[in-house]
């Protein structure tokens, strides 16, 4: 096929496979020769989850898979909870009207990871898996909380007072001259208001927020277990991929991952594009499966059957791949390397005063462009507005949070400030309600999520994971637990719909996120799709689930066979983290083999 060849040329920026400028690796290196570039993600949210950025006093409505660092703060509204991951899986999960701020996401010179927390209010379930000389602790209402080694355990504070439960693993408690270990299946209450020693018991009472932080647990697990394609690099965003498309043997490219999207679907086509003063213009996907397909790897496109990613080198954290075009009165961007046929408009473009506000990108105001209809710029030549810099959108005023709540919520409700703190004072587990001198063991809420996976059907989750098997029925093989996953639509740009496995998870549809209806495309067993550019004949192979071979895992790791390599340098090695910025360099990356086309 004739294809559209328009090469880059050598100032043509490529957001992220780039080095760090110096300025940047001075300023991190210079505390304590720690760096400070490290970035997590905001994994899960239902409802309204706001985030607010270091040195700021307006928090932004965010959307999921917007980039955390080291002074920011995550904030849930009524109604709604957060999940933030760390690279090797960790997670921390914050239950409705509930703040964390993280102090601190640093490495120091030894590729040691040092993570500080400091829940304000709410409650919330940490997940850590320390690895090497990591470091996690937590701080809550005037207790320090350090696992020693991995461990599950949440905390919950009110008007001064503490809970501390442990689920697995051990944690270190300290406040003023109080110190214990809290072993499984401990519970610690303390209040920080008075002289009082901790109160430590045995036994958990398990509710609704519980459980389902270990069902977004054994979601993780399973879906983890059940690729296709066994993880490499960096964990967080591994488990999306499972459960939100297919991994498929593509000839001429070799292991690729494609959504479950409907046909024309094209990447960096939903989300925001906010300014980040460390990496600069910063992609924040709000596809439930957008993180590790926008900051690692490359995009490809084949005429047959749209657009698949590839994973490819995970030595670095990308803020974007994409290259930059403008035209009159619009800015642009494209995958960076991708092969595209002649007359293919793969450059999405929005209005110049949209991109420079940071305004949400989606179906309303895209446009599909060729790349002949713009111009190649090394980067957008606009200045970020402030509204670009809230890493989400605007919050409105009148909604809730926990610090918020005194300021603005009279007027806004028309309720009293007393009024409203009633309405959210902490509960006794039989759900009297409690006083500041009330004793004995509480609770703030026992409120969870609707669903495990975001754009889920709760009805059909709720009904799937109310299913307990025996040993006796486990011991016969007679059922196998399999992740969940919410088919948004068919596989491979559309072109191929495959069945449904037997077991408890072949009815489990989804619901897209960003609009569009239900679909009932399935998966299970190796299915072919005859391509363009197929090696002797041979089909697009899209791979089985590891749970539907045995348990067996399709070789590479992810691996792009003929797709591309990162460059050599990317990194600095003054800076360990794995974080490259937008500062332009020639060359970037090079993308070789897959048939004949141009690279955009």
């Amino acid at each position: 096929m004739k294809s559209h060849r328009m090469r880059p040329s050598l100032g043509i920026l490529v957001t992220g496979l780039l080095f760090l400028p110096s300025w940047l690796v001075a300023q991190q290196g210079s505390q304590q020769g720690l760096s400070h570039v490290r970035v997590v993600r905001l994994s899960y949210l239902s409802g309204t989850v706001a985030v607010k950025r270091p040195k700021s006093t307006e928090w932004a409505k965010a959307i999921v898979n917007t980039p955390i660092q080291e002074g920011y703060s995550v904030s849930t509204s009524n109604h709604s909870f957060a999940e933030v991951e760390f690279e090797n899986g960790s997670t921390a999960r914050l239950g409705e009207l509930s703040e964390i701020d993280f102090t601190q996401l640093a490495m120091d010179g030894e590729g040691n990871k040092l993570n500080r927390l400091a829940l304000e209010q709410g409650y919330a379930t940490f997940h850590f898996m320390p690895e090497h000389g990591d470091v996690y602790q937590v701080k809550a209402a005037g207790a320090t909380f350090t696992p020693d080694g991995k461990s599950e355990f949440r905390t919950d504070i009110d008007y001064g007072r503490l809970r501390a439960e442990v689920f697995s693993g051990s944690v270190d408690v300290a406040a003023g001259s109080k110190t214990a270990k809290l072993g499984k299946d401990k519970v610690l209450d303390s209040n920080a208001s008075t002289a009082e020693a901790f109160s430590i018991t045995h036994g958990i009472t398990k509710d609704s927020w519980d459980a389902w932080t270990e069902a977004r647990d054994k979601q993780t697990v399973l879906a983890l277990n059940d690729q296709a394609v066994g993880a490499r690099g960096p964990r967080y965003g591994w488990s999306d991929l499972d459960a939100y498309g297919e991994w498929a043997d593509i000839p001429g490219y070799g292991l690729g991952w494609a959504p479950y999207e409907s046909f024309g679907w094209s990447p960096y086509s939903a989300g925001l594009w906010d300014w980040y003063p460390s990496f600069g213009w910063t992609w924040i996907s709000g596809e439930p499966w957008g993180w590790l397909p926008y900051h690692y790897g490359l995009w490809n496109y084949d005429a047959s059957f749209g657009w698949f990613w590839m994973p490819g080198d995970f030595g670095f954290w990308s803020p974007a791949l994409v290259s930059w075009y403008m035209g009159p009165g619009w800015i642009g961007w494209a995958p960076y390397g991708a092969i595209v046929p002649a007359g293919y408009g793969c450059v999405n473009a929005v209005p110049a005063g949209a991109f420079q506000n940071g305004q949400p990108v989606n179906s309303s105001n895209v446009t599909r462009l060729h790349p002949a209809q713009g111009t190649p710029i090394n980067r957008p030549p606009v200045q970020a507005t402030a509204l670009a810099m809230l890493s989400g959108t605007p919050l409105a005023r009148d909604v809730l949070l926990p610090g918020r709540i005194a300021a603005g919520a009279q007027a806004t409700t028309g309720m009293t400030t007393s009024a409203i703190a009633a309405t959210h004072a902490p509960v006794l587990r039989s759900g009297a309600q409690v006083t500041s001198s009330t004793s004995g063991a509480f609770r703030t809420h026992s409120a969870a999520p609707p669903t495990v996976l975001m754009g889920g059907d709760a009805v059909t989750e709720h009904a799937l994971l109310s299913v307990h098997h025996n040993a006796f029925a486990r011991f016969l093989g007679g059922v196998s637990d399999q992740p969940l996953r919410a088919q948004m639509g068919s596989t491979l740009g559309g072109r191929l719909r495959v069945s449904s496995p037997e077991g408890e998870l072949g009815a489990f549809h989804g619901v897209r996120e960003f609009g569009g209806s239900r679909s009932s495309a399935g998966f299970g067993a190796p299915h072919v799709l005859a391509g363009e550019r197929g090696f002797g004949g041979r089909g697009v192979s899209v791979m089985p689930h590891a749970s539907t071979m045995g348990g067996s895992r399709a070789g590479g790791g992810g691996e792009a066979r003929g797709g591309f390599s990162a460059p050599a340098a990317v990194s600095s090695p003054s800076v360990s983290s794995g974080v490259s910025s937008s500062a332009s360099v020639g060359g970037g990356a090079h993308a070789g083999g897959g048939g004949g086309g141009s690279r955009h």
